[in-house]
């Protein structure tokens, strides 16, 4: 008869008996398929492209698209819930190639806002005090308010700042969003914007969101089971 070795013994004697012959849970692969089209002059839709990450439950995964005119940097942390639905924190930057004949940062700064007004649906953040509470926000109509947490805008309710992040939570009927400070940075002729999207889908569907450029994201999630 073969007797286990003493270090054996050792280790499991270290180990809570619920602990004996429990094997790790392997941790969970989320399939995020990412769609970004965009119409043209003619408002025909163009796919810019449609890549595909697989991402750990309650980990960041990045995807990088760029051309000559351009890129766009996606960045995903997919959350697997108790319920089975899967939480989306997405960040999206955009840069695109300005007007070489319209070079004076001033004037991209403006069309750039002219384009973000126009596609945007939300209140715009530009600007804050947080020493003094106060928070530069842009409603639909356009107009440019300072505002403190506890106001309503557009019929959304200021609800806190994160600092750090730099980024302003509202919410309206139960409904949580968060509005990341818009930047414009102007890099030779390139301008980039970035924007954040919070979302909740089941698996196997898909959300849509428009940047401020006019790019249309579609997000696909779906738990996948890895083979070993």
């Amino acid at each position: 008869m073969r007797f286990p070795c003493l270090a054996s013994l050792a280790v499991l004697a270290c180990l809570p008996p619920s602990a004996w012959g429990q094997e790790v849970a392997a941790p969970t692969h989320i399939q995020v398929t990412t769609t970004f089209t965009r119409k043209d002059a003619s408002g025909k839709v163009d796919t810019i492209t449609s890549p595909t990450v697989v991402a750990i439950s309650g980990k960041q995964a990045t995807i990088g698209v760029g051309g000559p005119d351009g890129g766009i940097n996606f960045s995903v942390t997919p959350t697997v819930g108790a319920d089975g639905s899967i939480a989306l924190k997405m960040d999206t930057q955009v840069k695109t190639k300005a007007d070489p004949a319209t070079q004076n940062p001033d004037e991209v700064r403006r069309k750039q806002k002219e384009a973000a007004r126009q596609k945007s649906t939300m209140p715009i953040f530009h600007s804050a005090i947080p020493t003094e509470g106060l928070y530069s926000i842009e409603d639909i109509a356009g107009a440019r308010r300072w505002l403190k947490v506890g106001r309503v805008i557009d019929g959304w309710t200021i609800k806190a700042y994160d600092e750090k992040r730099e980024v302003l939570t509202i919410s309206q009927l139960g409904k949580v969003q968060e509005l990341s400070l818009h930047k414009a940075i102007v890099d030779g002729l390139a301008v980039t914007h970035g924007n954040s999207n919070t979302a909740s889908v089941k698996s196997g569907e898909s959300t849509k969101f428009t940047t401020p450029e006019g790019v249309e994201v579609e997000v696909k999630a779906e738990v996948i089971q890895m083979t070993k």
